[in-house]
C-alpha cells in the first residue's frame, strides 16, 4: 500500500523535474473558480512495473491542477483509475494524489472504467458509493453556473471475477442506470454533458443508441468519455436527429499516462458555452523510449495534437 508520505515523494521528485516551485510549499490559496474543471482519463497508476511512467505523469497532473491559480473547484475523472485488474493496491496508489487535491479543497469526482473494480474502489472512497444517484453504481451530477456534468457509471462486469481478470473491455448501463438515465433527462431542464469512461457508440439507454439519445435530446450538450487514449474530436449524430444544423460534439480524453496520447483538459463553463483546452503533453506507444531512440513520427503526432482545439460546446 502506497501511503501518503511516499506519494508525496513520488509527488516531489516529479515536481522537481520540472524545475518548478512545489504547490505545498507556496502560498496557500483561497481562490476557487466554480466554473472551471479539469478532466483526468485513463490514469492507470497502479503496482506494476509499467505502470512507473503513469504513476510519475499522474503526480505531475496533481502538481500542475494544484499551481492554477485559480483553483478549479472540481476536477472529473473518467475511469480506468487501475492499471488492468482493479486491484486495490493500484487504488492505494494513486488515493494519496487524489486527496491532495481534496485537502486543497477541490471536488474530485470519479467515474468506473473497465480496468477498475467498484469493490476495491468503494473501499477507498467510501463517500462516492453513498452519494451515488443509482445505488450499487457510481454515478454523480456536478453542477457549474451554466451546465451540469453527469459522470455515469459504464463499467460492465462482476466485482466477483478473479483477481487476474481484466472483465470485459466493453462497456454498458444496467437497466436500472439506464431507466435513471431516461428519467433524468426528461425532467432536466439546464443543461447537461454527459460523461462516461466509455464511447457513445457502445451504450444504449432503453432500447434507444445512447448516440441518438445525444442527438436528439435538448438538454444535452455534448458526450465526454476516455478508454481510447486519443484525442479523438467527432459529432454525436442520428440519422433522424431533426437538427442536424446543431451537431454536439463527443470528445475523447487522451490517458494521463499509460499509452497514446498523454494529458489532460480543462473545461471553462461560461454563458452559454463550456470550452474544452488540451494540455497535450506527449505521445508514445506502447511505451516512452529514450530520446535518441523516439520515432519521428511520435513528435509529428504530438505536433498535430498540439495544433488542434480547442472545442467550444454551446449550451
Amino acid at each position: 500500500m502506497m501511503k501518503r508520505r511516499d506519494f508525496l515523494g513520488l509527488f516531489g521528485a516529479a515536481v522537481a523535474a520540472t524545475g518548478l516551485p512545489h504547490p505545498l510549499f507556496a502560498k496557500e490559496k483561497t481562490d476557487f473558480d466554480e466554473n472551471l474543471l479539469v478532466f483526468l482519463s485513463d490514469v492507470h497508476a497502479g503496482v506494476a512495473a509499467k505502470c512507473k511512467c503513469a504513476r510519475e505523469k499522474f503526480a505531475e497532473s496533481v502538481k500542475e491542477i494544484l499551481s492554477m491559480n485559480p483553483l478549479p473547484r472540481n476536477v472529473l475523472v473518467f475511469g480506468d483509475i487501475a492499471y488492468l485488474y482493479g486491484l486495490g493496491e493500484d487504488y492505494d496508489h494513486s488515493r494519496p494524489g487524489f486527496k491532495l487535491l481534496e485537502d486543497a479543497g477541490i471536488r474530485v469526482t470519479i467515474g468506473m472504467g473497465n480496468h477498475d473494480r467498484r469493490s476495491e474502489f468503494a473501499a477507498r472512497w467510501p463517500e462516492a458509493a453513498t452519494q451515488s444517484l443509482v445505488p450499487g453504481r457510481f454515478v454523480h451530477l456536478v453542477e457549474t453556473s451554466g451546465v451540469g456534468f453527469l459522470m455515469l457509471d459504464s463499467l460492465q462486469g462482476a466485482d466477483n471475477r478473479p483477481l487476474d481478470d481484466k472483465g470485459p473491455v466493453p462497456g454498458a448501463l444496467p437497466d436500472d442506470e439506464q431507466v435513471f438515465l431516461r428519467d433524468f433527462l426528461e425532467k432536466r431542464k439546464k443543461p447537461v454533458i454527459l460523461c462516461a469512461h466509455h464511447t457513445a457508440g457502445e451504450l444504449k439507454v432503453c432500447g434507444r443508441p445512447m448516440t441518438a439519445v445525444v442527438a436528439k435530446t435538448d438538454c444535452v450538450a455534448a458526450y465526454i468519455h476516455g478508454h481510447n487514449h486519443r484525442w479523438i474530436s467527432s459529432w454525436s449524430r442520428d440519422k433522424d436527429c431533426p437538427s442536424p444544423q446543431h451537431p454536439k460534439w463527443e470528445l475523447c480524453l487522451p490517458s494521463n499516462g499509460l499509452w497514446g496520447d498523454i494529458g489532460y483538459a480543462i473545461c471553462r463553463v461560461s454563458p452559454n458555452r463550456a470550452v474544452v483546452k488540451k494540455v497535450v503533453k506527449d505521445f508514445w506507444l506502447p511505451r516512452p523510449l529514450p530520446k535518441e531512440k523516439r520515432p519521428a513520427d511520435w513528435d509529428d503526432i504530438l505536433a498535430d495534437r498540439r495544433a488542434s482545439g480547442p472545442y467550444t460546446i454551446h449550451l
